[in-house]
Order: C-alpha cells, then structure tokens, then sequence
C-alpha cells in the first residue's frame, strides 16, 4: 500500500476518534435527562431544568435560591418578608430579571392578600420589558382573570389574586378553583393558596371544605388575623360555635378590640343561650360602636334575664330612636311590658303593631297567642286560640303552639280535645308546666288515677316546687283526701305569698263542712288575689246555687271582665242575664 495512503487514513482515523469523543462528550449530560423522559418525569420539556426549579416545574426563576422560592410559595406575611430581605440588593443594576419580578409578585401578594399587614410600600426596582408573570400582575391589579400561563406553583396562584382585587367575577371561579387545586397539588402546605381557596369555597357556599382549607393555613400561620377571622366567619355559619369561640380567643389575645370578633363571639354565645356573656359582649361593642344596634336587643335581653329592667329599657328605648323596628324589638318590647310593666293590654298594642309590619311571622304569632292567653284578650282582633291554629297550619308540630291550644281549649270546657292533645304532647315533651297542665286536665275529666300518679311523681322531685305542691293539693282535695290536704295546707300557709294564700284558701273552701265557712274561705282567696278567677267563678257557683241572682252575677261579671273570650264565661254570663231580666 502506498504510504501516503496509509498517513492519510491513519491521520482520517485519529480525527474520526477525536470528533467520536467530543461528541460522547457532548451529549454525556443529556443523559439522565432523556433516562427521565423515558420513566415519565418530563413529557414536555426538552432542555434540562436545574434540581430547585424543576420541583416546581419553573425554568423562570432557575437562578433563584430554593429557600427563597420555599418562602414566596408558603405565602403568609412573615414568609414574603423574610423572602423580600433576602431577595435585596444594595445595587439596583445587580438585580437580576427574575429577581425583580418575584418582587413584583411579594409586592402584590402582600398588597392584595395580606393588606392588614402592610406596613409600608416596599422599594421594587425598575424593571424593562415584561414577561408572562409581570403581565399577570398588570392584569390583576386591573382585576382582569386569565388562566395560568404556565404549569409552575406561582403561575397558577397569581392569577387568583383577582378574589382580591376584583371580588365580584364569579364567572372565573371555576377556573380559580382549578388553578389553586394545582398549585396545592405542588405545594399542599401552602399558607397563602390554602388561605386563597378558603376564600373561593366560603363564596360559593362551600363551608365545610372552605373549613378544612384554612385549617391548613392556619397551620402555617397561628396567629393570622385575617385567616382566624374567615375561620370564626365559616364555623359560626356552620353552628360550630365552641370552635368558633376558640378561635376568637386566640384573635382577640392579640386585638382585644376587633369589632368583627367580638361580635361573632357574642352571636356565637347568644346561638348557645349563655345570654351573660352574649350580655357581656354586647356591652363592649357598643362601647366601640355605638350604632351596633343589633346588639342592644342583645344587651336589652340579657339585662332582662338578670332582671335588670331599668337597663333592658334604657337599651329598647335607644334602639328605638334609632328608628329600627325589627322584630327582634317588637318581642322584647312586648316581653317587658308584660314581666316589668305588668301591662298584657300594652304588650297586646305592641304585637299588634309588629303584625303589621311581619303578618306571617311564626315566632311573632306565638308571642300574641301566649299574650291573649295570658291576658285573656284579643290581640290585633284574634283570640290565643286563633293565633295558635295559624301557627299549626305552618308547622303543625309546633310544641309551644299545641301547649296554647291546650289551655285554651280547658278554659272553653273542651277537656275531651284538651285531653287527646295534651295525652299525645306529654310523651313528647313532659316539661313540668305541661304536667301540671295535663294533671288539671285529667282532674277535669275525673281520671284521678292518671292524674294522682303525675302529681306525686312531680311533688316527690321537688317538694319545695310551689307549681308542684299547687298540684298535688289540688289531687289531693279532688280525689278526697281532706285531711292530708288540710295538714298540707296550713303547713304552707304562713310563710305563703299572697298569690300562693290566695290558691290555699280556694283549696280549702272545698274542705268546709258548709257553705258559709267555704264563702268565708273564697273571700279570704280574693282578698290576697282578687284577680283570682278560680275563686270568683266558686263564688258564683254557690249563690247560683242558692238562687241569688245578684250576687251571682255579681261575681260573674269579674270573670267575665277578667276573661272576655272565654266562651263558657260568657255563656253563663248570658244565661244569667237572662234569669234576671225575666
């Protein structure tokens, strides 16, 4: 072989080698990149991604330190501070692009989303030019939504500070959702996207997940205020009012005087019925707020259950001049004047007046049939009875309705409906006042037996219990049982009130040997309590009984002046005018 030939391959073999190696060495480090497109890790990208971006799919911010990326994606107002400060420079020309537009987004993060915690402006540097997280920004302070751009944690969060900035665009909300459902898939523990998709789920009615939402954010960040104050907003919606009463613990440890706080805790303590420390509550935010008006009805009521009546009123009277008529006011208002004023006539105007402004109103219906009830009256031209069948034909379970057409019906002399009402309720309820008012019921009707058993359970509870011991003499002296009765009796009446002298001596008239010392008994009865209808109605019963028409009628008519619907009342009243008049 010629040798020139044999240099020219010799030499064409040692420059194949070198470009053979240069190209091994060349596509060396694609490597393990193609290795993880095969097992699936990237399916779209096609230029390696440094280890810190590639967690979170962002080749934008590559340059930055993981620590730094950690703390804007965790979001809450310490993270974003700590992140600005290690973002910056002292020199503004050694800012790179992507450090300037992650302060851009710190910025409006803090702006938008953590705006009680914005001291101050912070001092971004100028930056030329835009890119698809600058745009994003643009647009949100617009309140313009556009879906994420990018796959990226921070791409699919920006985009839903628009909750903030424009609050009103529920069209987008789908398409939030999407977004922060993503960037929580990259990031779970994220105070700020957990915080963000608390607040899209609460819009949309989404109470329990929006819950659980910011219980992972305040995970992240304890003491919050604008999160434990959502928190308190969620769980008093959800009736979940010990939690909510502990939440607003931990927030008004550090702000004692947040309105909103002390407010949901003290709806969150009247919801519970503790009305002392509804009553408390309420008190301080009208310290901080004196137009708060719904909490003076609050106030009005728990100074009525302290019987603090001069307080409650003070507190109706403001409200009113306030010019506010709800029907809130309307019940207490009504309320105080039959506890306080002792005016059923004034309580009945009252409702009437509510009637008008709230016709079909369950709560007011009731107030009025207990009112008429009581009062034995007509409340904007209906009886107790009327009123508690409107009731019953809108919720015929109603309990409190059911209880009034029991006592009505006894009043009327249906003791048979009153029985078969009263029978069926008492295996629901069994509250003391619908016992005793069964057990008359059943004396009524002469079932001793029921009515012997009910009163000596109830008397045997509690033998102090002035409605039981009522209730057991009135067993005792129907079914008989006289001298019992008699020693019961005298037991109770020297240290008695006068409503309860008034009950005794009506009990013992039944015990005289003749009419005479039973006269002198009912006598006594009305002169401790002349408003006593038991004993008027006795009274009539005997000089009817011994043809002596006008003191019969005498006594009649206070009954009937007392109890101006009861329809046996005026019945007799009727008869009687008659036999007199004939």
């Amino acid at each position: 072989m010629n040798k020139e030939f044999v240099g020219l391959d010799a030499r064409f073999a040692k420059g194949f080698a070198r470009c053979v190696v240069f190209l091994c060495l060349l596509f060396l480090p694609l490597a393990p990149f193609h290795a993880a497109r095969k097992a699936g890790d990237s399916k779209e990208t096609s230029i390696p991604i440094p280890q810190g971006a590639k967690a979170r799919g962002s080749y934008y911010f590559s340059n930055i330190k993981p620590r730094i990326l950690d703390l804007i994606e965790n979001g809450s107002p310490r993270s974003l501070e700590v992140a600005v400060r290690l973002l910056h420079r002292s020199d503004p020309a050694a800012y790179s692009d992507s450090e300037k537009t992650l302060l851009k987004i710190c910025g409006l993060l803090m702006e938008f989303c953590w705006p009680s915690y914005m001291a101050g402006s912070w001092d971004i540097p100028e930056m030329r030019g835009s890119n698809s997280y600058t745009n994003v920004i643009f647009n949100v302070r617009n309140g313009l939504y556009e879906a994420p751009a990018g796959d990226d944690f921070i791409a699919n969060l920006l985009p839903c500070v628009c909750l903030f900035s424009a609050p009103n665009e529920t069209a987008c909300y789908a398409s939030m959702e999407a977004a922060l459902e993503k960037a929580l898939k990259l990031r779970g523990d994220s105070t700020l996207a957990n915080y963000m998709m608390g607040i899209l789920l609460n819009r949309q009615g989404k109470n329990a997940r929006a819950a659980s939402c910011l219980r992972k954010a305040s995970a992240g960040d304890s003491s919050n205020k604008e999160i434990l104050f959502l928190q308190m907003r969620i769980c008093s919606s959800l009736g979940k009012y010990e939690e909510t009463l502990k939440i607003g613990e931990r927030l008004l440890l550090s702000e004692p005087k947040n309105a909103e706080a002390l407010k949901l805790c003290c709806d969150a303590y009247y919801a519970k019925g503790d009305l002392a420390k509804a009553g408390d509550l309420a008190a301080q935010i009208l310290m901080l707020d004196g137009r708060s008006y719904g909490y003076m009805l609050i106030r009005s009521e728990a100074s009525m259950a302290e019987g603090d009546y001069v307080k409650a009123s003070t507190m109706l009277d403001a409200y009113s001049r306030s010019g506010n008529r709800s029907k809130e006011y309307f019940l207490l208002r009504s309320r105080l004047q039959c506890e306080w004023n002792k005016s059923p006539a004034a309580a009945a105007e009252t409702l009437g007046l509510a009637m008008l402004n709230y016709p079909d109103d369950i709560q007011l219906m009731l107030s009025a049939a207990k009112v008429a009830s009581e009062g034995n009256m007509k409340v904007a031209g209906k009886t107790a009875l009327e009123f508690a069948h409107q009731v019953l034909k809108k919720e015929s379970g109603n309990r409190e309705a059911k209880k009034v057409c029991i006592v009505e019906l006894s009043k009327d002399g249906d003791y048979e409906e009153s029985y078969k009402l009263s029978s069926s309720l008492v295996k629901e309820d069994g509250s003391p006042s619908l016992l005793h008012s069964h057990i008359e019921t059943c004396l009524a009707l002469k079932k001793y037996d029921e009515a012997r058993e009910l009163a000596t359970s109830l008397y045997n509870k509690d033998r102090n219990d002035i409605q039981a011991q009522k209730s057991y003499i009135n067993v005792l002296v129907s079914t008989g049982i006289k001298r019992e009765a008699q020693d019961m009796i005298s037991a109770l009446l020297p240290d008695a009130d006068s409503s309860m002298k008034s009950f005794l001596y009506y009990e013992q008239s039944f015990l005289a040997t003749d009419e005479r010392s039973a006269v002198a008994l009912l006598r006594s009865s009305l002169t401790q309590n002349p408003r006593n209808t038991d004993s008027l109605t006795r009274l009539y019963e005997i000089y009817y009984g011994q043809q002596d028409w006008k003191r019969a009628q005498y006594y009649l008519k206070q009954v009937v002046a007392l109890n101006p619907t009861n329809k046996k009342a005026l019945a007799m009243s009727q008869k009687l005018d008659k036999i007199i008049n004939n």
